[in-house]
């Protein structure tokens, strides 16, 4: 334990060297500031910082770029499913009710589609904005394709439901 407690500072890094005297008196020489050997220099680490951040908002923006290329391929596929079989009315009075990606959404059909809606034999299709109803063959078309863009027209049961059952005998 030779060593005083600045020398054992001086060794580890934390502190710093005295100024030495030069051969003219009252003259010092200013310690120079370079890194030890394990550390960096700020300036560096800040190059290194912005270079990763950098690289991260590539790699989002080619990340976002693929996902908007294979939607794009999506609709087109849906739309050439879509072309010539849509069985929308322009006349159609009747409102057909549903829920569709956690909101309650309308389209008009007619008598006939409401009922063949209700009995599973139509289906409904999102697709750029609108909702299209297809017979059932071509909803699977587009189920196959992307199962989110066919609207689940089931009864409306809550699957909660099953596990706690409404009494027959209770009336409202």
């Amino acid at each position: 334990m030779a060593d005083s407690l600045q020398d054992q500072l001086r060794a580890l890094g934390l502190a710093k060297e005295r100024a030495r005297k030069q051969k003219n008196r009252g003259q010092s020489r200013k310690p120079t500031l370079t890194p030890s050997s394990g550390e960096m220099s700020l300036g560096k680490a800040w190059a290194i910082r912005d270079q990763e951040e950098k690289k991260t908002v590539e790699q989002k923006r080619a990340r976002k770029q693929e996902e908007d290329r294979k939607r794009r391929e999506i609709n087109k596929a849906i739309k050439e499913i879509i072309k010539g079989k849509r069985l929308n009315k322009d006349d159609a009075e009747v409102a057909r009710n549903f829920m569709y990606r956690t909101r309650i959404r309308k389209v008009y059909v007619t008598a006939d589609q409401h009922r063949a809606l209700g009995e599973g034999e139509l289906g409904l299709v999102y697709l750029s904005g609108g909702y299209h109803v297809l017979d059932k063959e071509h909803v699977e078309a587009v189920r196959k394709i992307a199962a989110d863009h066919v609207v689940d027209l089931g009864d409306g049961a809550d699957e909660s439901e099953e596990e706690f059952p409404v009494p027959d005998d209770l009336v409202w």
